[in-house]
């Protein structure tokens, strides 16, 4: 019996699934089966029921895990005790989305890498939602939330500065020599939007649902990078984060309308759960984000 597949069974637990833990662990499907096999060939006896995609525990699997999480959380212990060393080291998760990862953080993860070699850092890209669930699960250390507000009884949360959300166009597009743009100069038209649970999108089509507009049609894409093309081949209009097309709109390939409607900002805030012990890894990237980007 092996730690690592202790903790692919308690990620099987938390998550839900096969897939799910293999994808948040880094493995191939395969790999977490085969854990999960040995697991059960060394107990002799079954871990999971399973119904088709569904699984479930059985009373063993349930047995199994109680002590799989006092094992973990030992082998966890004993590290801290035997290495009384204030250097971070060990693993650390942390989600953020797409645009913050790209746009907003490499100077900082660049630095936090060089500065502690032997943190194991794990990037996990994803909705506010998503990470909310995994933090509460503690599957995951720290989360950056684009957000217009956090409101959580189980969470912490550290603003750290507003992030503002633009229009964007083609030039070519017929709105983009508009002095200026209202929610209703945007009925009938094709919007290319992120996914339906980012909060920018979120907040956009609370705006026009509030002005009674319709859209012609919305194409979602799940990369910022694909919108962006998208919206330069004159496809339709988007809202993103400012940074995340500043260099285009500087160089003009893209134009940010002049909305007047209702204000379009999210802010970024640095999210743990309540009941999450801050080890050294944590301190130490919390401690960065403050000194590099808390405004």
């Amino acid at each position: 019996m092996e730690i690592r597949q202790l903790k692919t069974f308690i990620n099987i637990v938390k998550l839900g699934n096969f897939s799910q833990a293999a994808q948040f662990l880094g493995y191939t499907q395969s790999t977490v089966t085969t854990h999960i096999q040995l697991l059960e060939k060394e107990l002799n006896t079954l871990l999971f029921e399973r119904f088709g995609q569904q699984i479930t525990l059985t009373e063993d699997g349930q047995r199994l895990y109680d002590y799989a999480e006092r094992i973990v959380k030992l082998e966890e212990d004993a590290k801290n005790v035997l290495n009384r060393s204030s250097i971070p080291r060990g693993p650390l998760i942390i989600g953020m989305p797409e645009s913050l990862c790209v746009y907003r953080m490499p100077a900082l993860l660049k630095e936090y890498t060089s500065l502690y070699p032997d943190v194991e850092l794990n990037l996990k890209f994803g909705t506010a939602s998503d990470f909310r669930a995994l933090l509460r699960k503690n599957v995951m250390d720290i989360a950056i939330l684009l957000e217009q507000s956090v409101s959580d009884s189980e969470l912490d949360s550290t603003f750290l500065w507003p992030e503002p959300i633009v229009l964007i166009a083609s030039p070519e597009h017929a709105l983009a020599k508009s002095d200026s743009v209202e929610p209703m100069d945007l009925s009938n038209q094709i919007f290319v939007l992120s996914e339906a649970s980012s909060n920018y999108r979120l907040a956009f089509e609370k705006i026009l649902e509030k002005a009674n507009v319709r859209a012609k049609t919305i194409l979602e894409v799940g990369q910022i990078q694909a919108i962006k093309q998208l919206v330069l081949q004159n496809l339709g209009l988007s809202v993103l984060p400012l940074v995340a097309v500043h260099k285009e709109l500087v160089t003009g390939e893209l134009v940010a309308l002049p909305w007047r409607g209702p204000e379009m900002q999210i802010n970024a805030y640095l999210v743990k759960h309540k009941g999450k012990w801050v080890n050294y890894p944590m301190r130490a990237f919390i401690k960065l984000v403050g000194e590099r980007l808390i405004r």
